[in-house]
């Protein structure tokens, strides 16, 4: 076996050596999707549907909530840019409406947004026109670094101990619930902080969600009535759309799709799907090689990724193309 340690952008050396790409997971049998490039694309087939996910699922007892469901390989897709909110479209209709008003327009975050990657993902909106409420960024930090005992480690090893090697190396690392926090809600809200609007909410973080999302509503409210402002909160929880109603806060509640309906995508968008499944899912596997998000060793850098080659060709080929990389980026050259 042999290692390499990447960023997420040097995933696309690997997946150009590649003339198919399928994706799996460890610990389940059968592939997740496959991948076919086409030019600046990949032409993608969903080979596994919501109903083999809750079959996989069912084999793992107590320890399935600590596995990748439908439900956490939509919300790669939604972060990655690839799929969009069911009611997209009717929320791109609203911005128009929005930017023809006299007052200007801000968009607050709900924490559930951020772990989308709406932001990111959205060229139309800017960082500069939305609101961070502090409320959420202590909402992720509370959630971001829940760790694996070595009982849980053992836990998970007795339903799988063929794949003992490949789940020891989570041992002391992220929780799922953490490495959602992490790497979908933490990285966003790191991206977008520097030009956002961050305001300090009436009332301290509470261990309480129902709390904390009157909270977030309630400070909007006071933005609106300090500022000549519109704000406008974004949310994909039905319950913080109720309070705004009570609360009288302009909304858009999205709704996320209920199936995966993906016919290709741009080759970025696919860097990002991967290193999103590799960190959400703890590691994945590309065809032959493993991507771990979470690993012994690992530092403090969320960008952070390690490779794992079974075969020597294919590392040698790889440890050369990153080499040429490296250089190049090291001069400033884009290749």
């Amino acid at each position: 076996m042999m290692d390499e340690i990447v960023t997420p952008d040097e995933l696309q050396i690997l997946l150009n050596l590649a003339d198919e790409v399928r994706i799996s997971y460890p610990l389940y049998r059968g592939d997740l999707l496959a991948a076919l490039p086409e030019g600046a694309r990949y032409r993608i087939e969903m080979t596994a549907s919501r109903e083999d996910y809750h079959a996989w699922l069912l084999q793992f007892g107590e320890i399935a909530d600590e596995l990748p469901s439908y439900s956490d390989l939509l919300e790669c897709m939604l972060a990655s840019g690839i799929i969009r909110y069911a009611n997209q479209e009717a929320f791109d209709e609203m911005l128009q409406t929005y930017r023809r008003l006299k007052k200007d327009v801000y968009f607050g975050l709900d924490t559930n947004v951020l772990y989308h990657r709406f932001v990111s993902t959205n060229p139309h909106i800017s960082p500069s026109s939305c609101i961070l409420v502090n409320t959420v960024s202590d909402e992720i930090a509370f959630a971001v670094n829940r760790r694996y005992s070595a009982q849980k480690i053992a836990e998970i090893t007795a339903y799988a101990p063929e794949q003992a090697a490949i789940i020891g190396e989570l041992e002391n690392k992220r929780t799922k619930k953490s490495r959602k926090a992490a790497y979908l809600a933490m990285r966003e809200y790191r991206a977008i902080r520097d030009r956002a609007i961050e305001i300090t909410a009436p009332a301290a973080h509470s261990h309480r969600r129902e709390e904390n999302d009157l909270t977030i509503v309630r400070a909007l409210r006071a933005f609106e009535d300090e500022r000549y402002a519109l704000p406008v909160l974004l949310t994909a929880d039905t319950y913080m759309a109720d309070i705004c109603d009570a609360e009288g806060l302009e909304y858009f509640l999205f709704e996320r799709p209920y199936e995966i309906r993906v016919t290709s995508c741009r080759a970025g968008e696919f860097v990002r799907l991967l290193f999103n499944l590799a960190a959400v899912f703890g590691v994945v596997r590309c065809n032959d090689v493993h991507i771990f998000g979470e690993y012994g060793g690992k530092g403090s850098s969320l960008e952070d990724l390690k490779l794992r080659f079974s075969g020597g060709g294919l590392h040698e080929a790889f440890g050369r193309e990153l080499k040429i990389c490296r250089r190049l980026t090291a001069l400033g050259i884009e290749r």
